[in-house]
């Protein structure tokens, strides 16, 4: 069987491998197969493996606190489901998502900030290629809530496509 090489994704194919692949990034009881101070390699759903390398720190200047993330995905072999569609994923090599929660005074304003960007190789049936992901993360307080959050938007390119993608459950800061 040869497989075709460079294929795209449609719309709803790219957005369902980036859901799937953050899915494994915001999984709160991952599988783990090692661990360090910064980084983890966890399992994926259907086989392969993820690496997380990253840190989490607090940047304060005078009245503003800035709390910073920077991760970098990259997967290996990584099998997943989204969508109805099997993913095998590979990093090329992988992908970083930096964000920031800016909190203004005593909690007077805050917003979320960052970007998602790299490479991915992806398998689909008989189908491969890679997505270059290159989005930018803004968010503000959501004022409909109910509890504190933020209606945050990834927006930019996403495997050759215009893309805006909510970012669901962000917490934001108690006041």
């Amino acid at each position: 069987m040869t497989e075709p090489r460079n294929a795209s994704l449609t719309m709803a194919e790219a957005e369902a491998l980036f859901e799937g692949m953050r899915a494994i990034q915001m999984d709160s009881t991952p599988q783990i197969i090692r661990a360090t101070e910064n980084s983890a390699v966890v399992a994926c759903p259907l086989g392969g493996q993820l690496t997380l390398t990253g840190m989490v720190a607090d940047e304060s200047v005078t009245d503003t606190l800035r709390l910073v993330s920077d991760f970098t995905a990259s997967p290996s072999a990584c099998q997943l489901s989204h969508g109805g569609l099997q993913f095998t994923v590979d990093g090329a090599p992988s992908v970083r998502e930096r964000t920031a929660l800016v909190i203004v005074g005593f909690f007077e304003h805050f917003s979320l900030e960052g970007s998602v960007t790299g490479r991915l190789d992806w398998q689909l049936d008989d189908r491969s290629g890679s997505c270059d992901i290159d989005l930018v993360l803004s968010g503000e307080p959501d004022p409909t809530a109910t509890e504190p959050s933020v209606a945050a938007v990834l927006s930019g390119m996403l495997c050759g496509h215009e893309a805006e993608i909510e970012v669901e459950g962000v917490p934001g800061p108690a006041g």
